[in-house]
């Protein structure tokens, strides 16, 4: 009989503690065109770009506000690139502003303030300030980097 209690003791904890510390190995590849998919193996035609292991169990230490995030993407009609960013970010379950700059001239000005210059798509990706300050610290993207979105993303999102 104490073996079978013990047994059961045994499998409860198994079961309790499985979702903590369980995790998946995932691979990113990318097609000729650039494309990143995050797969468990490259599938033909993909390359491996690299590996990562992402947790499935709850991380209980800091679960990242999104709200506290405010990402901005400066865009016009008709741009087929601004609409790539904005797959990725939505991909990502990234809150954002989109800021139509096309027949606007204060938002093409805070489109120049903040980039330097007058094109399209510019992401700027920042944490909120409690004051009227737009951001407490902020990265602006030129052009679809998503190497470079993602990196700031993770980056913010996930501080390790």
């Amino acid at each position: 009989m104490s073996i079978s209690i013990k047994y059961i003791i045994f499998i409860a904890i198994c079961v309790l503690c499985h979702p903590v510390f369980s995790a998946v190995d995932i691979v990113i590849c990318e097609d000729a065109e650039g494309n990143q998919t995050f797969e468990k193996a490259c599938s033909p035609g993909t390359s491996l770009v690299g590996e990562k292991k992402i947790s499935v169990g709850k991380n209980s230490s800091g679960t990242f506000d999104l709200s506290k995030l405010n990402v901005l993407l400066f865009t016009i009609p008709g741009c087929e690139t601004c609409e790539n960013v904005a797959i990725y970010l939505k991909s990502r379950d990234i809150p954002f502003s989109e800021i139509d700059v096309s027949e606007d001239p204060k938002k093409q000005q805070l489109l120049t303030k903040l980039s330097g210059k007058l094109s399209v798509p510019v992401t700027v990706i920042g944490l909120k300030r409690k004051e009227n300050a737009l951001f407490d610290t902020e990265e602006v993207i030129y052009g679809y980097d998503r190497e470079k979105i993602g990196n700031i993303l993770d980056r913010i999102i996930s501080p390790e």
